[in-house]
C-alpha cells in the first residue's frame, strides 16, 4: 500500500470512528460498490445474478465516486456479480484511481486473463475458494480450478496482495486445512465467513437441523489455527465472535443493547447507485439514491445491530473494539 493512501485511510478511519462514537453525522471511510449483478457463475448460495437491475453509466459512476469522496470514503471495494463482466470495468477502476481511493477488486478470476495487464491500479485482490476443486465446484458450479490458481499466481507474482474468501457451508476441518496449506504454498491469505441467510442477496434459508455444536467447534478450531500463525486474514476476535454466536440459523439480530457501525463507518452501493448500510441489509432497509440524495441527511439506523456476516462483522469490530482491532490489523499487515 502506498504511504499516501495509508495516511488517507488512517485519517478517514479516525474521523469516521470519532463521529461514530460521538454520535455525529455518518462519515463512512469505506464503501463497497457492486458495479454489476451479472455473473458467469451460479453459486448455490448467491442471489446476485438473479437480481436483474440496471447498471450505472460511466458518467454516473464518476458522479457516485465524487459523492463518496465528499462523504469521507477513502477505501473502495469493487465487486459484483462478477465485476469483470462489465466491458468498461477498466475505465471504472481508472476513475476510482483518479479519485485516490484505495481500491480492492473482488472477482472469481475466470475472466482475469483478459484483463491481467490492465489491473495495476487495483491495490488488493479478493477471490473465492471454498475448498478443494470438488468442494469449490459443488458450491460455485463447474469451472477450471487450475485457471483460478494460475490467476492467483500471476497476481502474487506482480506483487499484489490477494485474499481468498471461503464461504463455510459446513464445518469441515479437513477442507479448512486444505485451504490453509494452499495459502502457504501460494503466499495468500484466507478469509473464512459463514454462509448467511434470509436476505435479498442470498438464495438459501437456514436448515433447522444444522449441528450448532459442530459449527461452533469449527470456528473455535479456526481461531486456534489463527493464533498458531495460520494464513488466515480473518481476525482472531472475529473468529471467536462467530464461535460464540447464539444461533447459526440467524445471521443477524436486532439487539437494542448493541450498536452497529454499518451506514456510519461503512456502506454498500448497489448497481443502480442506491446505498444501504451494508450488503446484507439490501431488501431490509430503504435504499438511498446517492446520485440525488445525501446519505448523511437521510440515513437513520440499521435494521439489525449484531451479525456474523463476514466482512461486516470485521468492520463492526474495527469500530466497536477499535484499539484491539487496529493493533491486530497492524500485526497482520504492518
Amino acid at each position: 500500500m502506498e504511504a499516501f493512501k495509508l495516511m488517507q485511510m488512517a485519517s478517514a478511519y479516525g474521523q469516521s470512528l470519532l463521529s461514530y462514537h460521538l454520535g455525529g453525522a455518518p462519515s463512512p471511510f469505506s464503501a463497497s460498490f457492486a458495479v454489476s449483478n451479472r455473473c458467469n457463475l451460479r453459486c448455490s448460495y448467491c442471489n446476485f445474478p438473479l437480481m436483474e437491475e440496471p447498471e450505472l453509466t460511466l458518467a454516473q459512476v464518476d458522479t457516485l465516486f465524487d459523492r463518496l469522496r465528499e462523504m469521507g470514503v477513502r477505501r473502495l471495494g469493487i465487486l459484483g456479480g462478477e465485476p469483470l463482466y462489465r466491458s468498461d470495468i477498466i475505465d471504472i477502476i481508472h476513475q476510482a484511481k483518479k479519485k485516490d481511493f484505495f481500491i480492492s477488486l473482488n472477482t472469481n478470476l475466470l475472466l482475469y486473463p483478459k484483463f491481467r495487464d490492465r489491473l495495476a491500479d487495483v491495490d488488493h485482490f479478493f477471490t473465492s475458494l471454498d475448498g478443494d476443486p470438488e468442494k469449490h465446484e459443488l458450491n460455485r458450479g463447474k469451472q477450471s480450478y487450475d485457471k483460478i490458481l494460475s490467476a492467483i499466481r500471476d497476481i502474487v507474482g506482480r506483487g499484489k496482495p490477494l485474499t481468498a474468501i471461503c464461504v463455510v457451508t459446513e464445518p469441515d476441518r479437513a477442507m479448512a486445512d486444505y485451504l490453509l496449506a494452499l495459502a502457504d504454498r501460494e503466499h495468500i491469505q484466507i478469509h473464512f465467513q459463514p454462509e448467511c441467510f434470509d436476505t435479498e442477496i442470498v438464495l438459501r434459508s437456514a436448515d433447522d437441523s444444522m449441528n450448532q455444536t459442530a459449527i461452533r467447534e469449527f470456528w473455535h478450531y479456526l481461531a486456534t489455527c489463527k493464533r498458531q500463525g495460520a494464513s488466515i486474514a480473518s481476525s482472531a476476535d472475529y473468529l471467536e465472535y462467530i464461535a460464540n454466536w447464539e444461533d447459526f440459523r440467524k445471521s443477524s439480530v436486532l439487539d437494542m443493547d448493541s450498536k452497529c457501525a454499518a451506514g456510519r463507518g461503512f456502506l454498500f452501493v448497489d448497481s443502480t447507485g442506491h446505498a444501504y448500510p451494508c450488503a446484507y441489509t439490501k431488501g431490509k432497509a430503504e435504499g438511498v439514491n446517492l446520485l440525488r440524495e445525501d446519505w448523511r441527511g437521510t440515513f437513520k439506523h440499521t435494521p439489525c445491530t449484531r451479525c456474523i456476516v463476514g466482512p461486516m462483522l470485521e468492520f463492526n469490530l474495527l469500530f466497536n473494539r477499535p484499539v484491539r482491532s487496529v493493533f491486530n490489523a497492524l500485526k497482520q499487515y504492518g
